[in-house]
């Protein structure tokens, strides 16, 4: 004579049947022998003892003869003919539960997350037992659980970066448990919630959100990984560097330098203490006037504003270089004693003509 046993997992096995009331555990669900009156005492005595596993079990220990006497979602249970009684067992798909007045009844056993429900039983039999709860009729995960569509449970939630037991305790697709850490699969990085896995874009991939972009200093725009406004894509397309703003602002490239200071140039230069690095100058035939570059425009040479004159003592006067008031030209080069030396002589020969005026009058 053998007594099906009903488990947590939903599977039936045969055991040998005792033939004296007593308490065991075996493979973790829990036997007992149950007795209503002299008749279920023969009867279970004859075809063995009710199992409970946990707290799913499909019988609800009633002695019946006939269906109409068990409970709703419930049928009388006989191991052969020759036994007038049987004992209520739930349908598949069920299992007991006692209500607040001690009877019991059938309940279905939730198969998926938001099956309607009226005891966590419902949904931890399937769900998860520690994972999972009956919240407003609903078969929910609880706080700090989520849903895994694949196995159709409930699993402890950790976030990108947090420790983890399984790969179902990793939150998001794309995820898995690697040295007890959830990380992403390759190809892919963490958003910034930490709860989803996004695919690395590359400048010039096309992208839907500034957090696919995995370059430094890049965004989303147009559907299409670019630098940001503050940063210029350097020459080998790979990389966003920023955009100097002035002369000797530090630079790597001459982009950087010429996005904002035209006729400027990245220089680079090792230093003393033999650090190697760029700053933005002026490019040959420029130089410096206010942190911008201008043309350099010698003596005589055509100029736009005085800043364009390089050479010493001069001015832009009705577009060309000139030498400034009360200097003149002397070999290439603007003069004050030059200068001098022509008052000087302008003056000796008014005053030899005064004299000889003198003279004349005389």
């Amino acid at each position: 004579m053998c007594t099906i046993i009903f488990c947590a997992t939903g599977r039936y096995k045969e055991r040998p049947a005792r033939s004296h009331r007593t308490t065991t555990t075996t493979s973790g669900c829990l036997q007992r022998w149950t007795t209503v009156g002299v008749a279920a005492l023969v009867l279970l005595t004859t075809i063995g003892s009710v199992v409970q596993c946990q707290t799913f079990i499909r019988r609800t220990a009633n002695v019946c003869r006939t269906d109409d006497e068990c409970p709703v979602q419930a049928y009388c249970e006989r191991y052969n003919s020759v036994h007038e009684y049987g004992v209520c067992s739930c349908m598949a798909g069920y299992f007991a539960v006692t209500d607040n007045n001690n009877t019991r009844r059938c309940l279905r056993a939730a198969t998926d997350i938001g099956d309607y429900c009226l005891h966590n039983d419902q949904c931890q039999y399937t769900l998860s037992t520690g994972n999972s709860e009956c919240r407003d009729n609903s078969c929910q995960c609880v706080d700090g659980a989520h849903y895994v569509e694949r196995e159709k449970r409930c699993y402890k939630t950790s976030f990108l970066g947090e420790y983890c037991r399984l790969t179902n305790n990793c939150i998001g697709n794309d995820t898995y448990c690697r040295d007890g850490i959830c990380v992403c699969t390759p190809g892919k990085h963490p958003n910034t919630d930490r709860n989803r896995c996004l695919h690395d874009a590359k400048l010039g991939d096309q992208c839907f959100r500034d957090e696919e972009c995995v370059t430094d200093n890049s965004r989303c725009s147009q559907e299409i990984c670019t630098c940001r406004v503050s940063h210029v894509l350097n020459e080998l397309r790979n990389r966003c560097l920023p955009i100097a703003s002035k002369i000797y602002d530090l630079c790597e490239e001459n982009i950087q330098c010429l996005y904002n200071i035209p006729h400027s140039q990245c220089r680079i230069t090792t230093g003393t203490d033999g650090i190697t690095a760029g700053r933005c100058t002026c490019a040959s035939r420029f130089h410096e006037a206010g942190f911008k570059c201008v043309s350099s425009v010698h003596l005589n040479g055509i100029c736009e504003v005085n800043d364009n004159c390089v050479d010493r003592d001069t001015s832009c006067f009705h577009g060309r270089c000139r030498c400034i008031d009360h200097m003149i030209e002397v070999d290439g080069i603007c003069s004050g004693t030059a200068t001098l030396q022509h008052w000087n002589i302008l003056f000796g020969l008014a005053l030899l003509f005064l004299s000889k005026w003198y003279g004349d009058l005389s």
